[in-house]
């Protein structure tokens, strides 16, 4: 199994160094991916997640990287249906196909997971996110937009 080292990630949105600009920790983007989504805002519907760290003031944004051998595509037992491969490679989730057995969240090399996934949900409401770098929204992800500190990019 590749390390994180040792993978080649896709285009993502990537956290800018603290030199050019500093996370507030305001959750903004969680917020407005959650929006954009769904409508609704919760910790269950965000796709990316802010890890605070209060004592020292230093935030980090944590979202799916794009791997580019899309080990989270590979484990999905419904792949081509609820997990999907875009036009650029990177894998993303068809909600509505989802039927929330969690193997995409098992199957992702990172800790946390970059999978939002609540187990302790009723097996009916369970399902699987992870940024989709907005596919469709022809501004691109929501996040980066909306950014209130501009620390956030889409990679190259």
């Amino acid at each position: 199994m590749k390390t994180k080292e040792d993978r080649r990630f896709g285009r993502r949105v990537v956290q800018l160094p603290p030199e050019q600009s500093f996370c507030a920790g305001c959750r903004s983007c969680e917020i407005v991916c959650a929006l954009t989504h769904d409508g609704l805002v919760g910790p269950l519907r965000r796709r990316l997640f802010v890890v605070r760290d209060i004592r020292f003031m230093t935030h980090e944004i944590q979202t799916c990287r794009h791997c580019a051998d899309h080990p989270c595509y590979d484990a999905c037992s419904k792949k081509g249906t609820a997990m999907k491969l875009g036009e650029d490679g990177s894998a993303y989730i068809d909600e509505d196909a989802c039927i929330g057995c969690g193997l995409c969240a098992k199957a992702c090399p990172f800790d946390p997971p970059r999978i939002n996934y609540a187990k302790e949900l009723p097996r009916d409401f369970r399902k699987a996110r992870k940024c989709d770098m907005c596919r469709g929204r022809a501004e691109g992800p929501a996040c980066v937009e909306w950014c209130p500190v501009r620390c956030l990019e889409v990679s190259k």
